[in-house]
């Protein structure tokens, strides 16, 4: 007898994955029309359930009053982002416009998606708050309003860490690696959404760069809680610091954020956490596929090490915090790194530091770690670009026949279109942190205060000064003040081109859009 079954029967030994997709094919539902930004926040949405889900897992285990509110939503936001998604198809070719769009709409649509947990469950009455800690999250900014962080169910302490695992690779990154159909389209995709000013390929397969990100970025997830449960902590909190420290987040189960523990193992452990999140990824997997020669030779990894030995040292010289013990040392270091990888964690009342300790502070918090990390800032690399090209104009000045390219380290050449696009950068975040600051001040805030939430907003760190010099709570902050720094999180994540050129799309289009309605009516 025959070894081979009936057509339409399924064999117990084919792949269930494989089983699935047989199936889906031939349930294919029927396209209501092609939308890259509809398709892809489709997915999005329906990761963000699947994050919620999670968190219903964790409320369930320790029957927690939000396990009903937490499965409902989590079924229904990944029903609904999977039907947006099956519904809709991506356009052939896909244009850069389009992508511009597509970031800004599925960063928003999950905000918003990110958002309803806190709702849900009575967490907050307010929709600017729950809002704030959603974006917050997100854009691994770490910066919250919740006043009694304790007092949150276990599933929403899990939500919040979730929503800045998310953010921190980037969940277009995500979409990307799942997304067979994306075609041409991915790399613009990723280059828009990627954290600093390079958008390296690590194969000729975007699909498979995506991947390989997420697959390096999942591993040193699981070493940091396997790292933090050996120091100390529980499982919960090694995992959900494990979320927050490898995404560069800081949200913290805990009120006091790492300075709970009061142990000298966990905060190294978070210290060399926060570097290892705030080198380049690509580099890491180039090392870990036996090639380290380009992180070994990188004067970008060079640089930001050592901003963050330099800055930890001036705090512990100049901060007057300790008595020049191992403690005080381990807390410079620790505030050092926090700052510059802008994680946000913090062990000790650094507002009471010395005036030039928190001046060093402030003037490193807006310029991040090394670009293809998940740190936010300007990244150290377009800092070094933007000294160089000033160092070469200045030369210049000096001698008007200068023929000099803008070089970076050894031998490295930056091309006069990326020179003047990081100079551009660089310009437009700084007008981006004065308004923001101005902003702010107005809605009642004094001036160290509106000028440090604006930097730290625009950073994704968290932590400020003045009135916010405990964490990084924004309830001092007025409702208004606190909509401008949601703006400015969601610029400084996605590096604020993205945002402004779909606002401006969507700007001019609207009157003729309006007149075609009118037309139609």
């Amino acid at each position: 007898m025959s070894g081979s079954q009936p057509r339409g029967v399924v064999s117990p030994r084919r792949p269930v994955l494989l089983v699935a997709k047989e199936l889906r094919d031939r349930v294919e539902l029927p396209k209501l029309g092609t939308s890259l930004p509809i398709h892809v926040a489709g997915l999005s949405v329906a990761v963000v359930g699947l994050g919620i889900l999670i968190s219903a897992v964790v409320e369930s285990v320790v029957a927690g009053p939000d396990v009903a509110a937490l499965w409902l939503l989590g079924l229904a936001s990944t029903v609904v982002g999977l039907l947006a998604w099956q519904l809709t198809s991506i356009p052939k070719p896909v244009r850069v416009l389009d992508v511009f769009i597509t970031v800004t709409v599925a960063w928003s649509t999950m905000a918003v998606a990110g958002a309803l947990p806190y709702l849900v469950t009575g967490h907050f009455d307010s929709v600017i708050d729950a809002l704030f800690e959603s974006v917050s999250g997100f854009t691994t900014t770490g910066a919250t309003v919740t006043a009694d962080i304790p007092a949150t169910s276990r599933g929403l302490l899990m939500w919040r860490s979730t929503t800045q695992w998310i953010g921190g690779m980037g969940v277009i990154v995500l979409v990307v690696a799942v997304l067979p159909t994306v075609g041409a389209g991915g790399m613009s995709l990723l280059q828009a959404e990627a954290p600093g000013p390079t958008g390296e390929r690590l194969t000729p397969r975007v699909r498979e760069t995506a991947k390989r990100l997420w697959g390096v970025y999942i591993g040193l997830t699981v070493i940091m809680a396997v790292a933090y449960v050996v120091a100390g902590m529980s499982v919960f909190d090694g995992v959900n610091h494990s979320f927050t420290t490898v995404s560069t987040g800081g949200f913290s189960p805990h009120q006091a954020s790492l300075g709970h523990f009061d142990s000298t193992a966990v905060e190294w452990v978070a210290v060399v956490g926060m570097v290892l999140a705030g080198g380049n990824f690509t580099l890491y997997y180039r090392a870990l596929r036996r090639n380290p020669q380009p992180l070994l030779r990188s004067t970008e990894l060079r640089l930001y090490l050592a901003v963050v030995a330099g800055v930890g040292l001036w705090c512990f010289l100049v901060a007057g915090s300790g008595d020049g013990s191992s403690a005080g040392f381990r807390d410079a270091m620790f505030m050092a790194t926090s700052t510059v990888t802008t994680t946000g964690y913090v062990t000790s009342e650094y507002g009471q530091w010395s005036q030039a300790a928190q001046a060093m502070l402030l003037m490193v918090l807006p310029i991040g770690a090394m670009a293809g990390s998940t740190a936010g800032g300007v990244k150290i690399i377009r800092v070094l670009s933007a000294a160089s090209f000033t160092h070469r104009e200045a030369l210049k000045q000096l001698h008007p026949r200068l023929v000099r390219s803008v070089r970076l380290g050894r031998g490295g050449v930056l091309p006069e279109d990326v020179a003047g696009r990081v100079v551009a950068f660089m310009m437009l975040s700084l007008v981006i942190f004065g308004g923001g600051a101005l902003l702010i001040a107005a809605s009642g805030s004094g001036m160290i205060t509106s000028f440090s939430a604006s930097a730290t907003a625009l950073g994704n760190v968290g932590p400020g000064f003045g009135d916010l010099d405990h964490g990084g709570d924004f309830r001092v902050i007025h409702p208004f003040g606190r909509l401008v720094a949601m703006v400015q999180m969601v610029l400084g994540r996605l590096e604020i081109y993205p945002v402004i050129l779909a606002l401006s799309v969507v700007t001019l289009r609207a009157p003729n859009a309006a007149r075609r309605l009118r037309e139609r009516a």
